[in-house]
């Protein structure tokens, strides 16, 4: 319970903050009712007082970017100063594990950003996790400023902390960002209870979660069943000197090798022959990723455990372990699911001290050591509708903000048909919490990725919501198709999605005449002479369309008259792919990109900025045309 009588701040302000820039930012906090309070900063004062609830909320003059100066707060010979405040722009940055990914996770691929030791013009608030089942917060329960320096870049956003170092670079302000973000979950959770309103399901699973008894027996329940699950396996494993054996060509899936939905303990061994001296050697162990869970031995001694499926295996080999000559490595892995694997595309290898690399991709070894029912499945509580807009998005709320990114979508890919009205509605709850009609949103469309994911249509139609949203006023979408990763739900290539984060951001936020999206379909057309659907293009930047990768761009499908969607050849002239049907007739749609994982060949502008995937109608008239032609 806040002791009413104290003068206080919230954690959204102390030092490191950034204050957004110019006039109306919002400074509040919390004391004694009726308490007179001035605020000063940059020589200037304003005045208020406390009202009845205990709480003071006002704006300030105009503040001009830089820093660091001293924020004072005074009232009743009580005072709260922040000396480490800096002014410049602030901005959310949202959604689940692609946006929380932190900075260690990609530094294999930036080991640069570590060497400059990152950059001390961005500033992260990092809140963090805190679902809320009964009540909308007022104060976040642990959250912290944390400036993006050496010591603190390991464990910044990736996505936050480049889009801040481009917006930084940009601006020449510091730069602060909101990091509102956590894995796996669904966009209804960062909902208001009111934002739901049009969701009934939704408020009614919001209003079964109040009860505290419920929750806490939800996870007791769960905790006991993964642990029996685990302890019947090591029962079992203890009880089988020997397991069925075999050989496997390794990366691959499990269900390549005869082992399809394969749930237990699976040991994986591999001889491989170390140089002269590798005693005296240290080593990093690249594994790539497995499912679901691991424990690595070489030479008998533990080098590396992980619990789950996503984080990528990197274990350092002390000296000592490794020998010259023979070497043995064993890997106990254990498969939750059924869809057990050592994922294809990574690194598998043994990276000497000096430089040399043991290739470990090849012929394993197996042993069977246990076998069981897929693992109980957790039920995630913070994935509950509205739960973490009570607990982390409402305290960050009037705080002043210039735009906001938006990276989610992946954990609502088993109701893709909902999320464009969802998103939309979350667009539109967040403007008028913030009470800023045309709050900026950037949307980071989801990339290539064919892994881990729902089948089907799933992420296409997740994408195409996605487009729709922009349909709002002042929301832009950025299109990553090339960037991601097929066999990673969590590709390393951050810093490319935030710049095209952050070309949207100066055309939204600041106006500027920057090149900030790829292709759009302006029409649809029946060339009679050439015997060709035309689709004409936008292209953004005025110049001619290309192909990212080759000549010919793929992907077109046209729908028949059965309902049937068909690939077809498509030629670049200018601004205009043209589309050969051959005889095909009634053709109804055309789609682009169509899939979870489109490949290289993809339509984009002299920018590099890509089309986005679409679906467009093709009108009575330009059919008929058409077939009258193919008649």
């Amino acid at each position: 319970m806040r002791d009413k009588k104290s003068l206080e701040l919230p954690k959204l302000f102390q030092n490191g903050c950034v204050l957004q820039q110019g006039e109306g930012t919002r400074i509040w906090g919390f004391g004694r009712p009726g308490m007179q309070v001035t605020v000063s900063i940059q020589g200037k004062q304003i005045c208020t007082e406390i009202s009845l609830e205990g709480r003071f909320d006002l704006k300030l003059p105009e503040l001009f970017p830089g820093g660091p100066y001293e924020l004072r707060v005074e009232g009743e010979n009580q005072e709260a100063v922040i000396s480490q405040v800096f002014v410049g722009d602030v901005f959310v940055c949202a959604g689940q594990s692609n946006m929380e990914l932190p900075m260690r996770r990609v530094a294999v691929r930036y080991p640069e950003e570590f060497e400059q030791g990152g950059c001390e013009g961005v500033h992260i608030y990092k809140v963090m996790e805190n679902p809320e089942f009964q009540e909308t917060l007022q104060e976040h329960r642990e959250a912290a400023w944390h400036t993006c320096g050496k010591e603190y870049l390991e464990e910044a956003s990736a996505m936050s902390y480049f889009l801040g170092k481009y917006l930084y670079g940009k601006r020449k302000v510091p730069i602060g960002i909101l990091n509102l973000s956590l894995g796996g979950t669904p966009a209804e959770a960062w909902i208001s209870r009111q934002g739901l309103k049009d969701y009934p399901d939704f408020l009614e699973t919001a209003r079964k979660y109040e009860d505290a008894e419920l929750r806490a027996q939800i996870v007791e329940n769960y905790e006991k069943k993964i642990q029996d699950w685990h302890k019947r396996l090591e029962k079992q494993e203890s009880a089988t000197p020997v397991g069925r054996r075999g050989r496997m060509k390794l990366p691959g899936w499990l269900k390549e090798q005869g082992l399809s939905d394969f749930c237990g303990v699976l040991w994986l061994f591999k001889t491989f022959e170390a140089p002269n001296g590798a005693e005296k050697e240290t080593g990093l162990l690249r594994l790539g990723t497995l499912a679901d869970s691991d424990r690595v031995f070489i030479n008998g001694v533990l080098v590396g455990e992980t619990a789950y499926r996503y984080p990528p295996r990197r274990y350092q080999v002390p000296k000592g372990v490794l020998k010259t000559g023979e070497n043995h490595i064993a890997i106990r892995l254990v498969c939750q699911e059924g869809d057990g694997r050592v994922t294809p595309e990574k690194d598998h290898d043994l990276v000497l001290e000096h430089g040399e690399k043991i290739l470990l991709e090849g012929q394993w070894q197996y042993e069977i050591k246990a076998t069981a029912e897929p693992a109980p499945v957790q039920e995630f509580l913070n994935r509950k509708p509205a739960c973490l807009f009570q607990g982390m998005v409402a305290p960050c709320i009037p705080y002043s903000v210039k735009g906001v990114v938006w990276y989610q979508g992946e954990s609502n890919d088993r109701q893709p048909e909902q999320y464009e009205r969802l998103l939309k509605s979350l667009i539109l709850d967040w403007r008028a919490h913030w009470n800023q009609e045309r709050l900026p949103f950037v949307v980071v469309q989801l990339p290539n990725c064919g892994i881990d994911i729902a089948p089907g249509d799933a992420w296409p139609l997740i994408r195409r919501a996605q487009s729709r949203a922009a349909g709002l006023q002042d929301v832009a979408v950025t299109v990553n198709l090339d960037i991601g990763e097929d066999f990673d739900l969590h590709p390393l290539n951050k810093k490319e999605a935030a710049r095209r984060a952050g070309l949207a951001l100066e055309h939204l936020v600041y106006a500027e005449n920057v090149v900030y999206q790829g292709p759009k379909v302006k029409d649809v057309c029946w060339e009679k002479e050439r015997g060709c659907l035309v689709l004409e293009f936008t292209t953004g930047d005025q110049g001619d369309l290309k192909v990212l990768e080759g000549e010919i761009p793929a992907g077109f499908e046209v729908e028949t008259e059965e309902g049937v969607f068909e690939k077809t050849a498509a030629k670049i002239e200018k601004n205009k792919v043209f589309l050969d049907c051959g005889e095909r007739k009634g053709i109804r749609r055309v789609r682009y990109a169509w899939s979870c994982t489109p490949g290289r060949q993809l339509l984009c502008n002299q920018a590099g900025l890509l089309a986005e995937p679409f679906e467009v109608e093709v009108s009575e008239e330009t059919e008929r045309n058409r077939n009258e032609k193919i008649i």
